[in-house]
């Protein structure tokens, strides 16, 4: 047992092996801002919408019950964190998910909870 000035460690193997396995602090933040854009059911919603494929904000708006601005900066915050990406035709912005990885991701959350 090791004792510091205000903290007892019992398995200092352990304590070394977990601070190296640590990321930077700045992937730390990354993936903190990554999963509370994933808080918000609006924006769930809009994820499970892109997955049957490319959607409007206008489409969007409709598919998930929410105004076209509201979608709109639902988009934004998702797009921030690379959920989803746009594809411009005239006038007009497509959204789609940005890679297969994101509905891994949602549903590999939604196999953990049903575990239970």
């Amino acid at each position: 047992m090791h004792q510091s000035s205000a903290m007892v460690v019992f398995h200092q193997d352990m304590v070394d092996l977990a601070a190296e396995h640590l990321p930077p602090q700045k992937d730390l933040e990354n993936l903190g801002e990554f999963f509370k854009v994933l808080t918000d059911p609006t924006r769930l919603k809009i994820l499970y919408a892109l997955g049957t494929g490319e959607l409007c904000v206008f489409d969007l708006s409709v598919s998930v019950g929410a105004s076209v601005s509201s979608v709109s900066h639902h988009l934004a915050a998702l797009k921030r964190v690379r959920l989803v990406k746009g594809r411009r035709d005239g006038r007009i912005i497509y959204y789609s998910l940005d890679d297969d990885h994101v509905i891994t991701i949602i549903k590999d959350a939604r196999d953990h909870l049903e575990e239970y």
